[in-house]
């Protein structure tokens, strides 16, 4: 376990980029099998390297977003409308259990939220042209899609508040604002892949900012602290 404490990052770096290489190899097999490894594994590194109460809301509440992840990668995986709803549901839960952590952390005040209104209107602006891209072909999807992305923007203007905090600034800074702008990116590509282009191979690039993202909001988690 201390080696994994020591290593931890490196392995899941590993497991991503053979994870990419058997997307462009279309390994399909070793690249589903590759993906379940991704979000346990963090699971793993978070709960080794949580110092606080394993009962807390800083616990727990990253436990269910890690939770909504797998579960949204594991419907991903799988073809069809029905999987691709249900997976989109899976990371709603891991978004507003991010949210409210972030919250918990550091309460936002309008007057003092500089970081969370620049925050929100990069989001504004790149929402729109992802919407403006996708929605001529979302078809049934468009609706759950603009409320998928109203709760990962309020997540990300919830992670630049933290900046505003003395004690918590140094984690959103470094870890928690980089990986939510990496968690839009990833599921920006993801849905103009889907709905647009239609493209393999520009998997990759959605999985490496997804597995960037889900690395730094949990490196974020343990390095608070409690």
């Amino acid at each position: 376990m201390e080696f994994l404490k020591k290593r931890g990052i490196l392995l899941y770096l590993l497991i991503l980029f053979a994870h990419c290489f058997f997307i462009f190899f279309e390994l399909n097999d070793w690249r589903f099998y590759s993906k379940l490894l991704l979000v346990p594994f963090l699971m793993l590194l978070f709960t080794l390297n949580f110092s606080g109460n394993k009962g807390s809301k800083t616990f727990l509440l990253p436990i269910i977003a890690l939770i909504g992840s797998f579960s949204g990668d594991v419907l991903l995986a799988f073809d069809g409308a029905q999987f691709f709803l249900f997976g989109m549901l899976g990371f709603m839960i891991t978004h507003i259990s991010n949210g409210i952590y972030f919250y918990t952390l550091n309460s936002m005040s309008i007057k003092k939220a500089k970081f969370a209104k620049i925050a929100l209107l990069i989001l504004s602006v790149t929402c729109s042209f992802i919407v403006f891209i996708i929605k001529e072909n979302a078809g049934t999807f468009f609706i759950p899609i603009i409320v998928y992305m109203l709760l990962i923007a309020t997540m990300t203007i919830l992670s630049a508040n933290l900046a505003e905090s003395i004690e918590y600034n140094h984690a959103a800074i470094h870890y928690f604002i980089p990986g939510a702008v990496l968690f839009v990116l990833s599921d920006g590509l993801l849905a103009i892949n889907k709905f647009n282009l239609q493209d393999p191979s520009f998997d990759i690039f959605v999985m490496l900012t997804y597995g960037l993202a889900q690395l730094y909001i949990v490196m974020g988690y343990y390095k608070i602290k409690y």
